[in-house]
């Protein structure tokens, strides 16, 4: 009697300590599946943030000035394709801000594999801000008044407003709204996450810009501009 009792004893005094065992390890394997998510991108997506501003999220492109990339590999090779992300060409920025490997799943992407990036570091909202700019909003605005003149205002006589400081004249949610309908001859860039409109933001809220001065800038364009940008 004495014997059963110790072993009823012994295994309800260890169900505690069996069960946070059992419960720990599930939430170990969580937690390694979501730092692996959070530390690598696919080559779609990474295409989604720096290149369907241009080529479009289908990549339907928009000829002549954007060409279409859904037949890419029969005009290319893979090593021309990430010659051009690395050194860019005409209107198409250069993309150094990427690494190499993040370039080389956007290649694989458009040559038809399922292609994956890893992030080795964390980066700010600030940090992704400007590589989204870069990637998706240099090619008519400047950050600053000294940067170097836009290819695209070269090109068709354009000039944007100079965006640094922006969060001084717009609230976050006008920023969202204009990068969304696209106004004038701006593309639309619903296709960004709102987290990376944020980032943008925080960015160029982060520069320091001189007071705008009153220049005609959106002559030519048929909305009137005293309301955006």
């Amino acid at each position: 009697m004495k014997k059963i009792f110790f072993i009823l004893f012994a295994a309800v005094f260890s169900l505690p300590f069996l069960y946070g065992f059992i419960s720990e390890h599930p939430n170990t394997n969580v937690a390694q599946t979501i730092s692996r998510e959070q530390s690598t991108v696919s080559g779609d997506q990474l295409f989604q943030k720096n290149c369907a501003a241009c080529h479009g999220i289908d990549r339907q492109g928009n000829p002549p000035a954007f060409p279409s990339l859904v037949s890419v590999s029969e005009r290319l090779q893979k090593y021309q394709v990430k010659k051009l992300l690395q050194t860019g060409r005409n209107a198409m920025p250069s993309f150094t801000h990427l690494s190499e490997q993040e370039r080389e799943a956007i290649t694989g992407f458009l040559f038809g594999e399922t292609t994956f990036a890893e992030q080795a570091t964390e980066i700010t909202p600030e940090q992704n801000g400007q590589r989204l700019f870069i990637a998706n909003c240099s090619r008519c605005h400047k950050a600053t008044p000294d940067d170097q003149q836009p290819p695209d205002q070269r090109e068709w006589g354009m000039q944007p407003a100079v965006l640094g400081g922006i969060t001084s004249r717009y609230e976050l949610e006008n920023f969202r709204q204009i990068l969304n309908s696209g106004p004038c001859y701006m593309p639309s860039f619903s296709f960004l996450e709102d987290k990376d409109k944020t980032d943008i933001y925080a960015w160029l809220g982060s520069i320091n810009a001189p007071p705008r001065t009153g220049n005609k800038m959106y002559k030519g364009c048929r909305m009137q501009w005293q309301n955006h940008f």
